[in-house]
């Protein structure tokens, strides 16, 4: 009698034990399950995450892309002018220093140096480089004359500098560099890579 009393002690521990493993191992089940599924959104988000980096690099690139376009003007010269004078005038410029938003002789920037420049001829232009390639007259690069305004792209998308054509492949500006109002040549590596057009703005 009391050794089926052990026996039956024994068996109910060991149903108990028995018991306590399993629920103890689907436990362990459970969260092994939880961790990779934890580690599954993880990897989602950082895929998500590239794939926003990629659509953000491509809409700056398209962004870029429309910027690389010709001036187009309005149509037509908006005065008529002595082409020489323009000359005069801005190459009486050489050597003032570069201000950025300056227009006045104190310093001036690219937009600020045309601007004075045919103000002086008693013809008013728009303050920036982008707004002043949308008067005159545009023309081609082989049709260029004295006093034609020279677009490009350099510090940013679309047209960001100006400058007053002299002839024989030379053009007078207001450059960010040391020199200030400098005279340079559009075949210039530089010059030629980012010329975005030209307009006419003297009959």
């Amino acid at each position: 009698m009391v050794y089926w009393m052990l026996n039956k002690k024994m068996l109910s521990l060991t149903l108990s034990l028995t018991l306590v493993l399993a629920v103890a191992l689907n436990v362990d089940v459970q969260a092994a399950k939880t961790t990779k599924q934890n580690k599954k959104v993880v990897v989602q988000k950082k895929n998500n995450k590239k794939v926003s980096v990629q659509k953000k690099k491509k809409t700056i690139k398209r962004t870029a892309s429309r910027g690389r376009i010709y001036s187009r003007g309005s149509g037509s010269v908006i005065a008529v002018g002595n082409v020489e004078q323009v000359e005069d005038i801005a190459k009486s410029l050489l050597g003032v220093r570069y201000v950025y938003g300056g227009t006045t002789t104190s310093g001036l920037d690219c937009s600020g140096f045309v601007q004075y420049v045919y103000k002086k001829m008693g013809v008013v232009l728009p303050r920036t480089a982008s707004q002043q390639a949308r008067v005159g007259l545009a023309v081609s690069k082989d049709n260029l004359r004295k006093g034609d305004l020279v677009f490009f792209e350099t510090v940013s998308a679309g047209i960001s500098h100006v400058g007053i054509y002299l002839g024989d492949g030379k053009f007078i500006h207001a450059s960010s560099t040391k020199k200030g109002v400098t005279i340079s040549s559009l075949d210039s590596g530089y010059y030629s890579e980012r010329y975005r057009g030209a307009v006419r703005i003297l009959k």
